[in-house]
């Protein structure tokens, strides 16, 4: 197992991951294959606005983790990095490489930023589980307009 920076040649494995989980979700076909190209990375450029973090076992990517590196948001916990992705292929989910990547973005978030407070995530609705099972709190939208399915890591 390592877990290391994702660079731009990494790009095809990490959407294989990320194509692979989603179709793994328990959603109609139809919505899986149209939310695949919109979680996709489209180009390495993407790379440049966020941090990857990848999970290796045995030289083949398993699990990513990207979080956005270019600006901080204010929450109603304090100021935070988005967690912007996190998929685990399916044949290597339930064994806590989900959970491992989101304490390394909060290290890595931490030192990268000391006024930070933590860490946002905007879940998908079929992530909600995994999250509420990872103790993260969820955040109450406020406003029709805000994300609906928010949490929360504290940092440190």
């Amino acid at each position: 197992m390592t877990i290391r920076n994702a660079d731009k040649s990494d790009l095809a494995a990490i959407n294989r991951v990320i194509t692979d989980a989603v179709m793994a979700w328990p959603l109609p076909e139809r919505a899986r294959r149209l939310i695949v190209p919109v979680l996709c990375y489209n180009d390495a450029e993407d790379l440049d606005y966020y941090q990857a973090l990848v999970w290796e076992e045995d030289g083949q990517i398993v699990g990513v983790a990207t979080w956005d590196i270019t600006r901080q948001i204010s929450t109603t916990k304090g100021r935070a990095k988005l967690l912007h992705g996190l998929f685990i292929a399916p044949g290597f989910q339930r064994r806590g490489i989900g959970q491992t990547l989101i304490g390394e973005v909060a290290v890595r978030a931490a030192a990268s930023d000391a006024s930070l407070d933590g860490l946002l995530i905007k879940a998908e609705r079929v992530a909600i589980g995994f999250f509420k099972h990872c103790g993260l709190e969820p955040i109450e939208a406020l406003a029709p307009e805000d994300y609906p399915y928010q949490f929360w890591r504290p940092l440190g």
